[in-house]
């Protein structure tokens, strides 16, 4: 599941609680699936006041197997780490899967830029510097050994 801290909040005796920052990739590699999509609406869940499930439509897959539009169970608001979305914006939704429901709130929230962008491959970094210095290594070698060869030669 995705990770989150809780802390002892500095007013009175109340827990709030915390998401462990990391980088959307770390974020993404840790989820059993994710996508971008848009709030639809919200559902209470029947037999516990402290979840909310969410339904998104879903705009685009980018982990995982999921249809059109996802219920994704999570707390209610901020301080239980609830999802932060308005409706029919789109939002990077991560997700972790518990039995048969999908889990999901802030701490796996993230735009949906940096959730396209952390799927890309990282980009290959080419070290020109040393792709010209060892050329010019090997070269300067070649043309001493040709010249250690040619002056070597019987006449």
């Amino acid at each position: 599941m995705l990770s989150a801290t809780v802390a002892l909040a500095l007013s009175g005796q109340a827990l709030a609680a915390t998401c462990e920052p990391a980088p959307p990739r770390v974020k993404l590699e840790a989820a059993d699936a994710a996508f971008v999509g848009r709030l639809e609406r919200t559902v209470r869940v029947a037999d516990d006041r402290d979840r909310i499930d969410y339904v998104f439509l879903v705009d685009q897959v980018v982990k995982g197997e999921l249809d059109r539009r996802v219920t994704v169970r999570s707390g209610v608001g901020r301080d239980a780490l609830g999802f932060s979305v308005e409706r029919d914006v789109a939002t990077g939704i991560l997700l972790n899967r518990e039995g048969g429901v999908w889990l999901g709130g802030l701490c796996g929230q993230v735009t949906s830029s940096e959730l396209v962008e952390a799927t890309r491959d990282e980009e290959q970094i080419v070290n020109w510097g040393g792709i010209v210095i060892g050329l010019l290594v090997l070269g300067g070698g070649a043309y001493f050994l040709r010249r250690k060869l040619l002056r070597s030669r019987p006449a």
